[in-house]
């Protein structure tokens, strides 16, 4: 999916939908996270692990992911832009909880599995949910008034 640089309507729109969000997960993972005060801006606070399942994460290695391209932190964008489309609260947390990706090892944070035990679903509904909202997100994108309103951002990525 890298690299692709429009949604084709002429295909499977929520499929394209939920690769875009894909990719922009993995995009999201490899920007760098450190940098991020502006100059002479300290924090005293230390760093604390947000979640105890953090520490359950793989580390291969130290090694990062290349810095993502202008072109994938705007098509992250444009992906990422689509997420307040979906109005049922479960499906837009199952679409978030899938946004988090490992930066090392590239695995979701959130399996379906644990996204089904935190929401007290089964993972089945998880999946069908996240299809939901992918769905949800294409259906919007479908309608002329977005698509040509958007059709910049498909034309010149």
């Amino acid at each position: 999916m890298k690299g692709v640089k429009r949604i084709d309507l002429g295909r499977d729109v929520p499929e394209q939908v939920a690769d875009w969000l894909n990719d922009a997960a993995f995009t999201l993972a490899a920007m760098p996270a450190n940098g991020c005060w502006p100059g002479g801006v300290r924090s005293y606070w230390p760093d604390i692990v947000a979640d105890r399942d953090d520490l359950d994460w793989p580390m291969e290695s130290d090694i990062r992911p290349p810095m993502p391209t202008s072109d994938e932190v705007s098509r992250m964008d444009l992906a990422l832009s689509w997420v307040p489309m979906v109005t049922d609260r479960g499906h837009k947390a199952v679409v978030n909880m899938r946004l988090i990706v490992h930066p090392i090892s590239g695995q979701q944070r959130w399996t379906w599995a644990k996204i089904g035990r935190k929401l007290g679903i089964s993972h089945h509904t998880a999946k069908a949910w996240h299809g939901m909202a992918c769905s949800a997100m294409a259906q919007k994108i479908r309608q002329p008034a977005f698509f040509s309103s958007h059709i910049a951002h498909f034309e010149h990525m």
